[in-house]
């Protein structure tokens, strides 16, 4: 048979002879030697990492666990305190409140006071300028008659 006709037919010619047996031989040789040289070796370094990234990876949960658990809590005592500085607040802007009324009345209180002082001097004052007036009388309408009239009026 020709190689045009075996290649053509699909037949497989396979010569076993010593060659390949030592092929073969050589072969399994060398799967034992480099697995216990380089196969087991470089097993145990995937299989460290990978148990040294799933314990990172579980030591980065468990932070992650404990890092939502103290901002939760850190919400809930930053929320108690608004709340107790909004009361605090509240309590000084009463007491706020409290002291403007309280001074708003004492400075009405003294408004009035001053006020009532200084009306009863004005009035006094008022009672003495008439007094006066009441004085210079018959003399100022001597003056202004005198004025009117052009010669001298006595009273």
């Amino acid at each position: 048979m020709h190689t045009s006709q075996m290649f053509a037919s699909g037949a497989v010619n396979l010569d076993l002879d010593g060659t390949a047996i030592a092929h073969f031989i050589l072969f399994t040789a060398f799967v034992v030697l480099m697995k216990d040289l380089i196969f087991d070796p470089l097993l145990k370094v995937f299989d460290e990492r990978e148990r040294r990234t799933a314990g990172a990876i579980d030591d980065a949960r468990e932070f992650d666990d404990k890092a939502i658990a103290l901002k939760g809590e850190y919400d809930q005592r930053l929320e108690e305190v608004r709340r107790d500085a909004a009361v605090d607040r509240d309590r000084v802007r009463a007491k706020l409140n409290q002291l403007e009324d309280e001074l708003a009345g004492s400075a009405r209180t003294a408004v009035s006071e001053q006020l009532g002082t200084g009306l009863a001097a004005i009035q006094r004052e008022v009672g003495t300028i008439r007094k006066d007036l009441e004085g210079q009388r018959p003399a100022l309408a001597s003056q202004i008659a005198s004025r009117v009239l052009g010669r001298e009026v006595r009273s």
